[in-house]
């Protein structure tokens, strides 16, 4: 633990969780701490992820943040699908999760002192970037966001919203999978299958930036809709409710072993049973979260613009990361499907 406190600027940074956050009861940002933002859950990080974990939070004039960084050694051309390794240090949240990994009341503040850890910097998934001197700036993946109508009241009306070409695609798949069965629960330890189902989604991903580990799968707070066929699972997805926002965290899914259902079926039903989750829930948003964004869209999903920036206290490497955004960025180009009539 190192910790200071003068009359301007004040710190800590620690690898124990649970000092951290005992310490952040005391800060701005203790009510901001909502989920996946929970002793929880960083503890359970702490002890299933494989990278070093370290928290930190500085507080000068009003000015506050709290982040977390995790150290790798990583493909920093994952999303310009080229590949250069290289040791960084990661603030954004080590589980693959679309959220950014800090709370800050001034992102600049944040930038300024991250600029000062040593080596390589890469800061994720920010959603209202200011301009910053000296680092590397780019689009990231987007998270794709779904805001349901006043009339989606029931899967049925909302069905019948949006215009046929889409609505005909789902109800195929609807047919298609007229035999898999659902089933909701709060616990993965009752199936040993779906860790399995999540490897499988895994490895075709095609941005591989983090494998997640049994124990951290198994113990993660969530709620899971599983599908059967023939008594076996095919297809799981691990949900989060918090107040009237829905997020969709992971999946996982059996691959071309069916006759009659393709593995786009397959996705369309799950991805249609978290919209029927959320209508019943009382939910208003769906955050269906980053990759497979063509098939979310065309649910009615919004993709929302993420960012990220990028330094390095070698001039050298720095300056790359500065001109040479284009390697590093995700680049996409989205039609605009207006599925909703």
């Amino acid at each position: 633990m190192k910790k200071q406190s003068d009359e301007n600027f004040k710190s800590l940074v620690t690898g124990d969780p649970e000092e951290m956050f005992e310490y952040l009861q005391t800060t701005p940002v203790s009510e901001r701490l909502t989920n996946p933002f929970t002793p929880e859950m960083l503890k359970l990080l702490k002890k299933s992820n494989p990278f070093r974990q370290t928290y930190y939070y500085i507080e000068e004039n009003g000015k506050y943040a709290f982040f977390i960084v995790y150290d790798s050694r990583m493909n920093i051309m994952t999303l310009g699908k080229k590949e250069w390794m290289m040791n960084v240090k990661t603030i954004g949240f080590p589980c693959s999760f679309s959220n950014s990994g800090y709370i800050t009341n001034d992102l600049e503040f944040l930038l300024t002192y991250c600029r000062k850890l040593k080596g390589g910097k890469l800061i994720l998934n920010v959603e209202n970037p200011v301009k910053m001197k000296g680092m590397g700036f780019g689009e990231t993946l987007p998270t794709c966001v779904l805001y349901l109508k006043p009339e989606h009241t029931s899967l049925e009306n909302y069905l019948n919203s949006l215009r046929s070409p889409y609505r005909r695609r789902i109800r195929l798949a609807l047919k298609r999978c007229s035999d898999i069965k659902t089933e909701h629960r709060e616990s993965a330890q009752e199936d040993a299958g779906l860790y399995a189902l999540y490897l499988n989604t895994y490895n075709k991903s095609e941005y591989k930036l983090e494998c997640l580990t049994e124990e951290f799968f198994e113990r993660c707070e969530g709620h899971r809709i599983v599908f059967y066929k023939d008594d076996k699972p095919v297809g799981f997805v691990l949900l989060h409710k918090d107040k009237e926002k829905l997020s969709f965290l992971f999946c996982g899914m059996e691959y071309g072993k069916f006759e009659q259902i393709t593995n786009a079926d397959l996705y369309f039903y799950m991805l249609l049973h978290i919209v029927e989750y959320a209508i019943n829930e009382g939910c208003k948003v769906i955050d269906f979260g980053q990759t497979s964004e063509l098939t979310k869209l065309k649910f009615g999903a919004e993709p929302e613009k993420r960012y990220f920036y990028a330094q390095h206290t070698n001039p050298f490497l720095n300056l790359f990361a500065i001109l040479g955004k284009g390697l590093l960025e995700y680049k996409y180009d989205f039609p605009d499907f207006k599925v909703f009539r």
